[in-house]
């Protein structure tokens, strides 16, 4: 019992001991593992380095042939296609646009109503190619005869007529076909004689010349 007795203060003093050397390696093994932001410096020339000096916009680099202001350089007359024409060659004939259309050709004595024509009027005179049978006709009433006569030596005619109406139009037709000939062989030889009024007026007829009666 003695014995027990002395050794407790020597137990009680190694346990303390121990624990404090528990504690005190405990407490060195412990770190603090909140993970820490290393500040780097960018390197020299990188995108991100930056500087106390305002930061600039820089312009993209001018294309090839352009200005000091990047719009192309106009180009001179040195610059443009090559002369025309080369030399040693031969200039093409120059034309006029657009082509001016070719002169009708006309045969006399070309067929001709005498002005005026009025609703009185009751000889409808005029000139035609010699000795042709001629008819007056009503073109707005759709070819309406109003007279028929002939033409004499000179081609100069005097035809009656009767029932004319202001404002309609009366046209000069072939009043009989020449011998030997057909309506489309008669259209092709009088054709170069028409006059100024001329209207070819299909199911209608033929008008080698028309003309409006005046009020």
């Amino acid at each position: 019992m003695r014995s027990q007795t002395r050794l407790a203060p020597y137990l009680l003093a190694v346990c303390t001991l121990a624990l404090a050397l528990l504690a005190v390696g405990c407490g060195g093994a412990t770190t603090d593992t909140t993970p820490t932001l290393a500040a780097t410096e960018p390197a020299a020339g990188s995108a991100l380095a930056t500087s106390d000096a305002p930061a600039t916009a820089t312009a993209p680099a001018a294309p090839a042939g352009a200005d000091e202001s990047g719009y192309p350089v106009p180009l001179t007359s040195q610059d443009s296609a090559p002369a025309y024409p080369a030399e040693g060659e031969a200039a093409l004939p120059a034309e006029s646009y657009p082509v001016p259309a070719a002169e009708e050709a006309f045969l006399e004595p070309r067929f001709r109503i005498d002005q005026p024509v009025t609703p009185t009027t009751t000889t409808i005179t005029g000139q035609a190619p010699p000795n042709l049978t001629l008819a007056v006709l009503d073109v707005t009433y759709g070819g309406s005869p109003l007279g028929i006569g002939q033409s004499d030596a000179n081609g100069a005619f005097a035809i009656s007529v009767s029932g004319l109406t202001a404002g309609n139009r009366i046209g000069l037709a072939i009043g009989a076909l020449p011998e030997g000939m057909d309506i489309a062989q008669t259209a092709e030889m009088y054709f170069p004689h028409r006059g100024e009024g001329f209207q070819n007026l299909p199911n209608i007829g033929v008008f080698y010349d028309t003309t409006l009666v005046q009020p």
